[in-house]
């Protein structure tokens, strides 16, 4: 009896490790292949984001001449010791679909430390909504800061990107936490985040060893729209009541040419790039439909611009790495708001300038020393909405400094500790014409970067 039952267990103790291979085995060979595919699609992504906390001090804001700004508002501001803490937080997820497909997005979400009180926002809020936001279902609250897909057009070296495209954190803004290239375009090109279309055309295998060329045409419309009642149907109308265009063109043109280890140096990149915008309306936005708040705006504004970066890395097989990059900038202003145009007291004008960028580093270990220094001549006109700075340190009109000290902790945390200097000789473009300046602003912060 004893033996038969341990024949009996036997048989059940197999029956039992055998019975999940043999419903395996059961399975049909479309519910296999399916159930391959899922485990393979869940494969095509990836993941990573940064984490950014910083802490600015305002240390000095100095203007008294001019002493009026063109409404007549006066301009003389001696401000001290003013601190803010932000805080920046982006999750990348990229996605491999297929050898000739591939997809990359960063959701992004910036907010300043525990927001009470905000002035200068056309709302109505009141104190402490920055409590509560977690939870009150009033807004999204991240920003959708990058999503494209490049696709690669098969048999050839072109590739058509198409969406919100990678036109932020371009060269050198990669120096100052020591990072490797982050952005295509220059800094002193874009430096904001846009949409549209872009066709890459890659020559690297014409090019001899360690050589790389790529030429690029971008194309981003800006769009100009009516949601109002019967908004699509109704078209949209300027504050004079003209009809604007809903589509206006931006294009550029883009070289691309990078070799390692030649003529001395780890690396050479060398970006040439071209861009213009057609005509954008800019609207009065103290304007009421009775009229009373300064008037209908019938202003437009056309930006362009030449931009040369170049990056000189590894400089004598060292830690030294040197950026020099300059945009030539032109803005007309068409029509007028308070009577003035933008940058100049005429209806239509054209200006001219120039921005000069100069950024350097020494890598030493885990301690990078840095510096920088911008020049912007009087009629210079440079747009950056993507600028960590809270006072436009790039876009100044005269000459900016900047020096830092970065500690790399590990390769994906490091803490920056900087300072800038302002010296206007030119008021910032705005309305009206320019005028001789003596703003000054000096600033410090601390910025610690975390990417994983």
């Amino acid at each position: 009896m004893k033996n038969n039952f341990k024949k009996i267990s036997a048989v059940l103790v197999a029956g039992a490790l055998m019975a999940p291979q043999a419903f395996a085995q059961t399975k049909s060979l479309e519910e296999r292949v399916s159930e391959l595919e899922a485990n393979q699609s869940l494969n095509i992504f990836s993941f990573s984001g940064t984490f950014q906390t910083r802490w600015d001090d305002l240390i000095k804001l100095e203007q008294n001449s001019p002493a009026t700004d063109n409404l007549g508002q006066s301009a003389v501001v001696d401000r001290k010791g003013e601190s803010y803490m932000r805080m920046k937080f982006q999750l990348e997820i990229d996605a491999n679909v297929s050898k000739y497909i591939k997809f990359y997005s960063r959701l992004t979400a910036t907010k300043q430390f525990n927001s009470f009180y905000q002035q200068g926002y056309a709302s109505t809020d009141v104190g402490g909504n920055d409590l509560t936001a977690p939870s009150d279902y009033r807004s999204s609250a991240v920003f959708l800061e990058k999503a494209y897909v490049d696709l690669m057009i098969p048999d050839t070296n072109f590739t058509l990107s198409i969406g919100r495209l990678p036109t932020v954190d371009g060269q050198p803004e990669n120096y100052k936490d020591g990072r490797a290239r982050m952005g295509t375009y220059p800094q002193l090109s874009y430096d904001s985040v846009l949409d549209g279309f872009a066709l890459t055309y890659k020559a690297d295998e014409y090019m001899p060893t360690d050589h790389k060329l790529a030429a690029r045409v971008i194309y981003t419309p800006f769009s100009q729209y009516n949601v109002g009642t019967d908004g699509y149907v109704s078209g949209v109308t300027n504050q004079l009541g003209e009809k604007l265009n809903t589509q206006v063109d931006t294009t550029a043109a883009m070289i691309d040419y990078s070799n390692d280890n030649k003529w001395g140096m780890d690396n050479f990149g060398l970006v040439l790039m071209y861009f213009q915008t057609g005509s954008l309306y800019y609207p009065n936005p103290a304007y009421t439909s009775g009229g009373a708040a300064g008037g209908a705006s019938s202003l437009n504004l056309s930006v362009g611009g030449t931009t040369i970066a170049t990056e000189f890395n590894g400089i004598a097989h060292t830690g030294w790495d040197l950026s020099a990059s300059y945009l030539l900038s032109n803005l007309k202003s068409h029509g007028s708001m308070y009577g003035m145009g933008f940058g100049t007291a005429a209806a239509d004008d054209s200006m001219n300038g120039g921005v000069l960028l100069l950024s350097t580093r020494y890598r030493l270990g885990s301690w990078i020393l840095g510096a920088e220094y911008v020049n912007g001549s009087k009629d210079s006109f440079y747009y950056a909405a993507n600028e960590e700075d809270l006072t436009s340190f790039y876009s100044t009109k005269g000459d900016a400094y900047h020096l830092y000290v970065t500690k790399k902790f590990t390769s994906n945390l490091s803490l920056r500790v900087g300072y800038m200097d302002q010296e206007y000789k030119w008021t910032p473009t705005g309305l009206g014409a320019n005028k001789d300046s003596d703003r000054k602003i000096q600033t410090g912060y601390a910025n610690m970067r975390l990417d994983f």
